[in-house]
């Protein structure tokens, strides 16, 4: 598994379109599919764009930070399962202002908790800022 994250509107998309553009891509973005995705299938490369925007459908559905991590560690155990390549992209949102809302800053905390444990089970993690790629785990 791949881990990209960094800022919003940061070029993390056109990074991964170029490393794997010799790769077949089945592309699901929760840009445009809000719904979190249960079960995921493609040839090549599956790419997963928007953890964080699934990450807040889980706190806003009532789940505790606890119980979203959960969720989605078993999610993420699933889809790892269901595709050979699986590539997860993510926009940094832990370096800006605390958040006034309560629900809001839940939403931060868990995608920084979902965060870190991709991090642990990814075999690769790339930071992208400004479209400049900092790889920061693997090979």
């Amino acid at each position: 598994m791949h881990f990209v994250f960094g800022g919003a509107f940061n070029g993390k998309r056109r990074w991964v379109m170029n490393v794997y553009n010799n790769d077949t891509l089945t592309w699901i973005s929760a840009y445009e599919q809000p719904s979190f995705p249960k079960e995921i299938y493609g040839e090549g490369v599956v790419v997963l764009e928007g953890i964080e925007t699934w990450v807040s459908e889980l706190i806003h559905n009532g789940f505790s930070i606890d119980e979203a991590v959960a969720f989605f560690e078993q999610q993420l155990s699933n889809w790892q399962k269901q595709c050979s390549r699986l590539v997860l992209l993510g926009t940094e949102i832990g370096k800006g202002i605390v958040p006034m809302d309560e629900e809001d800053r839940k939403w931060r905390d868990a995608c920084g908790y979902v965060y870190q444990m991709i991090v642990r089970k990814a075999e690769r993690v790339d930071q992208i800022w400004y479209g400049i790629s900092t790889r920061l785990k693997g090979e």
